[in-house]
C-alpha cells in the first residue's frame, strides 16, 4: 500500500475502532431504537443532493434493514444489556465467516475447506467467550450480538448488488429505509418521549454521540473504506477490519475499564484466528 492509504487503513481502524465505546456512551442517552433511528436520519440528509446511485432499490433497502438497521439495533441491545465495547467489536467481526456461509446458501457459492474451517474456528472462540462472562444477561448478550452479526453478513448480500456505485451514495440511499420502521418501534416500546430524545431533550454528549457516529464513522469511515477496496484486492483491503476489534478493545479499556483477559482473551484470540483465516483464504481466491 501507499503510505498515505497505510494512514487511511489506520485511521479507518481507529475511527471504528473508538465508536463501539461511543456507543456505549449514547445508550446512557438514547434508547437503542432512538439511537438508531436518529443516526440514520442524520446519515441520509445528503440525499438531498446526492443523485441516487446506479442501484435497485430492492439492494438498497436489503442494506438500510439489513446491513444498517437490524446490525446496529441488536448491536445497541447487546451492548444495553451489558456486553461491554470491545468484546462486542470481536463478536461483531463473525460476520466475515457468516457472509460466506449465507452465500454458499443462498447465492450457491462453493466455500473452500479452510473457509468453512475458519468459520469453525471462530465459533469455538464465541464458545470460549461465552463460558467467561457472568450471568444469563451476559450470555443473552452474547446470542444478541451473533444476531448482529448475522443481520451484517445477509446486509453483504445486498451489498454485493451495489458494487459500481459510489460507496457514499450507496451509503446515503440506504440510510433512508431505517429511520421510519425504527421510529414506529420506538414509538411503541419505548413512548414519543424516549423516542424524540435527541430534539425533545438534546444534551451536549448526545449530540456528540450522534456526530460521531454519522460523520466520522458514516460518511467518512465509508468514503474511506470504498476507495481502499477500489484501489487494492480484497486480500489487502480485508485485513484491516481486524484492526478494528484490536482498537475497540485499547479504547474501550482506557475510557470504560474493560478487562480483557485470562479465559476471554483466549477467546478473542481465538474469534479473530478464525476470521483471520477467512479472510486470508477468501483473499488468495480473488487474485
Amino acid at each position: 500500500m501507499k503510505p498515505v492509504h497505510i494512514a487511511l487503513s489506520l485511521l479507518i481502524a481507529a475511527i471504528w475502532g473508538l465508536n463501539f465505546t461511543v456507543i456505549r456512551f449514547g445508550l446512557d442517552e438514547f434508547t437503542p431504537f432512538s439511537f438508531a433511528a436518529w443516526r440514520f436520519i442524520i446519515g441520509a440528509l445528503p440525499v438531498l443532493f446526492i443523485p441516487r446511485p446506479a442501484a435497485s432499490w430492492k439492494a438498497l433497502a436489503g442494506m438500510g434493514l439489513f446491513l444498517f438497521a437490524g446490525q446496529f439495533v441488536f448491536l445497541f441491545f447487546a451492548m444495553q444489556a451489558g456486553l461491554p465495547p470491545g468484546l462486542s467489536s470481536v463478536l461483531v467481526q463473525l460476520q466475515g465467516p457468516l457472509t460466506l456461509v449465507l452465500a454458499a446458501l443462498f447465492l450457491k457459492e462453493r466455500a473452500t475447506t479452510a473457509q468453512w474451517g475458519g468459520l469453525a474456528i471462530a465459533l469455538v472462540g464465541v464458545v470460549v467467550i461465552s463460558r467467561s462472562v457472568e450471568g444469563s444477561a451476559s450470555l443473552f448478550a452474547v446470542a444478541i450480538a451473533l444476531l448482529s452479526a448475522l443481520s451484517w453478513a445477509t446486509g453483504n448480500l445486498f451489498l454485493r448488488e451495489t458494487r459500481g456505485a459510489p460507496v457514499f451514495a450507496v451509503t446515503v440511499w440506504a440510510s433512508l429505509f431505517p429511520p421510519i420502521p425504527l421510529l414506529i418501534a420506538g414509538f411503541v416500546t419505548d413512548g414519543w418521549h424516549a423516542t424524540l430524545a435527541p430534539i425533545l431533550h438534546p444534551s451536549w454528549r448526545g449530540t456528540f454521540v450522534l456526530f460521531y457516529t454519522v460523520v466520522p464513522v458514516m460518511w467518512l469511515g465509508y468514503w474511506i473504506w470504498g476507495t481502499l477496496l477500489r484501489t487494492y484486492p480484497a486480500a489487502k483491503a480485508g485485513p484491516v477490519s481486524l484492526l478494528v476489534p484490536c482498537c475497540a478493545l485499547v479504547f474501550s479499556s482506557v475510557l470504560t475499564g474493560e478487562s480483557i483477559g485470562g479465559l476471554r482473551l483466549v477467546g478473542v484470540a481465538i474469534v479473530l484466528g478464525g476470521v483471520a483465516l477467512g479472510i486470508f483464504v477468501s483473499g488468495r481466491r480473488l487474485r
